[in-house]
């Protein structure tokens, strides 16, 4: 296990709505984006980050209706020749 493992969220808006987050996190931390694009969230050199996405709606509708930022977009194009991270515990083949 590294010791004190540290990364950063980002969020910003996608609409008239403001909201502007750069937060530090840490091990077992959470952090809530009400709205507007979430990412990235990355590692400082060295250690390494899980970022695990929970999406949450009122009822009846829990549709995940999701768009890429337009500013990132492009990195999901990279994804399709990687193979997938050993390390993920929350899928199977």
């Amino acid at each position: 296990m590294q010791a004190d493992p540290i990364g950063y969220l980002r969020a910003y808006a996608s609409d008239e709505r403001p909201i502007d987050i750069t937060e530090e996190v840490r091990s077992g931390d959470v952090g809530l984006i009400p709205y507007g694009w979430h990412g990235p969230a990355m590692a400082a050199p060295g250690y390494d980050l899980y970022f695990f996405n929970v999406m949450a709606g009122p009822d009846p509708d829990r549709s995940w209706n999701i768009t890429d930022d337009p500013n990132h977009a492009w990195i999901r194009q990279t994804w399709h020749h990687e193979d997938q991270d050993p390390r993920l515990p929350y899928t199977a083949e």
